[in-house]
């Protein structure tokens, strides 16, 4: 009876310190996050970016949503030196994005599911003209089941290199922003419509036949219901350029879209 006892009472601690760990891991951060991941503003270095003259090292060295590439980077968008206008920011990720002259890239897809994250490789096509970004999905994958789930996503593109110089030749695009599903058969039929005409003419062409290709509005109407187009409308997006210094810009730069009037 006592073996007994002793073997309950053992294995009665060991659920508890078990539930413990686990508490442990669900444990929140400290509010405005742990000071160990701050950075300690020092010296300015040589090599930092442009910015207004009146701004203090802690206007950047802080926390506050803005997810660029270093901290330092912040001040772009507190500084009006070293910003970019709007249209040359607009102009800049176009390019960047533009592929083979159809704004068709390959990118990374995350999503999430209940805390727990996925990446996708995936084609995107941007449509220049409302920076809306449109894929077309087989139905039953799993990052369809997130983004159903939890429609913010976020997006990473890298020019690729040959010379694998990524640090002084860098040219990236980070967009965050929220997915809709779209099928054409469940009252979103004119977004579905819109985004297939934007993504379908990118797509590799048959050889033209009596029959192939099939008119756009007819190849639209085949895939109602039978494919998922993702729309993501993007709430920010940031390029990375390193050309960017030499017009006195930072090699960083931030779009947002414009407030409804």
């Amino acid at each position: 009876m006592k073996k007994t006892l002793v073997i309950l009472v053992a294995i009665a601690a060991t659920a508890l310190l078990q539930a413990g760990a686990f508490a442990a891991e669900k444990t929140p951060s400290e509010k405005g996050g742990p000071k160990w991941l701050y950075v300690t503003p020092t010296a300015k270095p040589p090599y930092h970016g442009v910015y207004d003259e009146t701004m203090k090292c802690i206007d950047c060295h802080s926390y506050d949503g803005v997810d660029a590439y270093t901290s330092a980077t912040m001040a772009m968008k507190k500084s009006v030196k070293g910003s970019m206008p709007r249209k040359e920011i607009e102009e800049a990720i176009a390019e960047a994005l533009k592929g083979r002259g159809d704004h068709r890239e390959i990118f990374v897809l995350a999503t999430a599911y209940e805390n727990k994250p996925l990446a996708t490789v995936i084609e995107f096509v941007l449509d220049p003209k409302t920076f809306t970004f449109y894929a077309i999905s087989e139905k039953q994958t799993e990052k369809l089941f997130q983004m159903d789930s939890n429609p913010n996503v976020s997006m990473a593109y890298v020019r690729h290199r040959t010379d694998f110089d990524y640090f002084g030749g860098a040219l990236g695009v980070q967009i965050v922003g929220k997915a809709k599903l779209l099928t054409g058969v469940t009252g979103d039929e004119a977004e579905f419509i819109e985004g297939a005409r934007v993504y379908l003419p990118t797509l590799p062409q048959p050889v033209p036949t009596s029959i192939q290709p099939p008119p756009l509005e007819d190849m639209i109407n085949m895939m109602k219901g039978k494919k998922v187009i993702t729309k993501v409308t993007p709430e920010r997006i940031v390029i990375l350029n390193r050309s960017f210094k030499d017009k006195g810009y930072h090699a960083v730069q931030i779009w947002t879209p414009e407030k409804k009037k």
